[in-house]
């Protein structure tokens, strides 16, 4: 819940802006959409009652509406701002109160003092907002001294200052003080509300904030004794002094000056948790371990070619490596055929040596189809079984009745698969037959056997297979992997995020950047280490050599140079081609962040990482506190938010108060 103690919903002075007049119905739409639980109505020296009144007829349950007023309060000549806050309970009276003090004076003449305020209003017990210090026109410390003197409630009064920095700082000395919107224009009330204060105990009413206000222990311990705790004893010190906590699932703050022993006692929180099972560690800046910490020489990373929708090569490889020319059939065997005479009785008779074979691609491409289409439908049938949106989707008797279709359809392709293996391989055991027989008759014989094939085909297919082989994998090698790119944290708003790059790329044969670097993170990596980048670019570069030789006669001149490679053992796939190189980058381009920022982005992995417990030893260490306040603080709320253990020691009072620990 945030608050908001000052806000405008009329142009009551000359000098306010139009834009702060805006329609209850508006008003409460606006609301709506913000975290803002408390809201209280300043307007400048006017109390519409009427407005206030349907402002709280239109608005939810979620949101508090207090009536108040600001007003034009003159000290020993001294002009200042204070706001009035009462009861809703009490606005009609208040509304009274207003209109006694206010006279017939119009909004732009008038003026009051301190006593004739604690005249019309004490008796309703208000709050006392004064504009303080650098908050225009401010109300003086002898003022604000007069108004807690003569109060009966002293801790009612409460200081406005700009900024959550200013208050944190005054409550760290012991004074209440606060911020408001003091709203100039309600179309951008959403993005203001976000930095408005925040309520970390919940408020149920106008008198329930005043005793919170006033830390009525009877009060904040009804509050407290709803939340999760737990007590812890440690032992923190070589003394042998045992303390006791009373740990809440939220932030702990563990506050004093240094060299009083917070780290000790962070120290033995970790092990007293890491004693019972849960993971703790005490996190310490160590801004020269961004390199390790961030993996910038990618020890452990690695890449999934199969979700890039990569080809990895390791068939075409491989048929590189083992490829041999298919020779055609010499027209001598021709001509010996058809001019020998056969002389042999036998050869004469046995007319096999003259059968031709059966073409084979037919009947494999058959085969190959259906094995497909079979694995196919096996998948989706487990698809089927293991989705549970699409058992959302269909009826009990659709899904039934698709789940059989899939089932006989995979049956009968199955079916079909077995039918074009067996026919496939009859083919196969055919050629072979004809083929010994045919050797045989021409070895006894001594009678030449009709060539069964010119071998123009298969010289053909072989000379093609090898040009896909280096085509695939040139095609693997050129593909263009994109950048990833992780978010690291803000380096505030001034700067603006900080981004780990990594970028991959295969060896392609002209990358010479010294800044890419062998992938190390593959299951080969202890034989990779050895893997020359030199070897890598030669390896593509011969690639491309017998892609551009397919079909010369001095092709497996550059087969026999690629086997020759001195690592060519090592590359079995295009993974063995990868390059990386990974940089921190600032709106897209390099940087090297500072030291300051170093802990900034990693305190920022701490917190956004998933723990059940957090022990942050001085988080505030070469940080400013304005990024203290804009990011670091928001991150640890939101830790707290989750249920999870906060623990954090500190010598700053801005983090102490900011992050409202119980």
């Amino acid at each position: 819940m945030k608050i908001d103690l000052h806000t405008h919903t009329k142009k009551s002075k000359i000098g306010d802006a139009a834009t702060r007049e805006i329609a209850p119905a508006k008003f409460c739409e606006i609301l709506a959409d913000t975290d803002v639980g408390i809201i209280a109505i300043t307007n400048h020296n006017v109390f519409d009652i009427q407005q206030f009144e349907e402002i709280e007829r239109e608005s939810s349950d979620a949101i508090q509406v207090w009536p108040g007023i600001e007003l034009d309060v003159v000290e020993n000549g001294s002009r200042g701002h204070l706001i009035v806050i009462v009861s809703p309970a009490k606005a009609k009276q208040f509304f009274s109160a207003v209109a006694a003090i206010r006279a017939d004076d119009s909004p732009d003449e008038f003026s009051t003092t301190i006593e004739a305020v604690l005249e019309h209003f004490e008796g309703m017990g208000p709050l006392y907002v004064a504009h303080y210090k650098q908050k225009k026109p401010d109300i003086s410390d002898e003022a604000i001294g007069t108004l807690t003197d003569r109060t009966a409630h002293p801790c009612r009064v409460i200081k406005e200052v700009t900024n959550s920095i200013s208050a944190g700082i005054y409550i760290s000395h012991g004074q209440s003080s606060i911020y408001g919107s003091d709203v100039q224009d309600w179309n951008s009330y959403k993005e203001q509300s976000v930095n408005l204060p925040d309520l970390r105990l919940p408020v149920e009413s106008f008198e329930h904030f005043c005793l919170l206000l006033e830390k009525d222990p009877t009060t904040i311990n009804t509050v407290l004794n709803k939340k999760n705790t737990e007590e812890v004893s440690l032992t923190p010190f070589t003394d042998g002094t045992q303390l006791k906590l009373q740990v809440y699932n939220d932030i702990n703050i563990v506050f004093g000056p240094k060299g009083t022993g917070k780290s000790c006692i962070l120290k033995a929180i970790a092990k007293h948790y890491c004693d019972a099972g849960i993971e703790a560690a005490v996190y310490e800046s160590a801004s020269d371990r961004l390199d390790e910490i961030f993996d910038m020489n990618g020890r452990d990373l690695s890449f999934s070619l199969s979700a890039q929708d990569i080809n990895c090569c390791k068939d075409e490889i491989a048929d590189l490596r083992a490829a041999s020319e298919e020779d055609v059939t010499s027209v001598r065997k021709y001509v010996k055929y058809y001019s020998s005479k056969t002389t042999n009785k036998n050869a004469k008779k046995i007319k096999l040596k003259d059968i031709d074979t059966e073409e084979e691609g037919t009947s494999q491409r058959q085969f190959k189809e259906f094995n497909e289409a079979a694995n196919k439908t096996a998948e989706f049938s487990a698809f089927l079984g293991e989705q549970q949106v699409v058992k959302e989707v269909l009826t009990e008797d659709e899904l039934d009745s698709l789940e059989k279709v899939v089932t006989e359809l995979h049956s009968r392709l199955t079916e079909r698969k077995r039918s074009s293996f067996s026919g496939w391989k009859k083919i196969c055991l055919l050629n072979s037959a004809i083929s010994k027989f045919r050797t045989e008759v021409e070895r006894k014989t001594g009678s030449p056997a009709k060539p069964t094939t010119t071998g123009f085909r298969a010289y053909g297919i072989n000379r093609a297979k090898i040009a896909a082989s280096a085509s695939a994998i040139l095609e693997s090698a050129n593909t263009e992997i994109p950048t990833e790119r992780q978010t690291l944290g803000s380096l505030g708003a001034n700067k603006g995020v900080l981004e780990l790059h990594t970028e991959f790329t295969f060896q392609n044969g002209e990358i010479t950047d010294g800044k890419f670097h062998k992938l190390k993170g593959n299951r080969k990596a202890s034989q990779q280490q050895y893997l020359r980048k030199g070897s890598q670019k030669e390896f593509v570069k011969k690639v491309r050599k017998i892609l551009e030789n397919s079909y010369k006669d001095n092709l497996f001149q550059y087969i026999a140079e690629f086997n020759e490679i001195e690592d060519i053992d090592q590359i079995e796939s295009v993974y063995e081609l990868l390059l990386f190189k990974r940089y921190f980058a600032l709106k897209g381009s390099p940087y090297l962040p500072s030291s300051g920022e170093a802990s900034m982005v990693m305190l920022q992995k701490e917190l956004e990482t998933n723990k059940d417990i957090y022990i942050l030893d001085e988080p505030e260490r070469s940080l400013g506190n304005e990024y203290i306040n804009d990011v670091i603080v928001p991150l640890i709320k939101e830790r707290a938010f989750a249920g999870k253990k906060v623990f954090i020691s500190t010598h700053d009072a801005n983090v102490a108060v900011r992050t409202l620990p119980y």
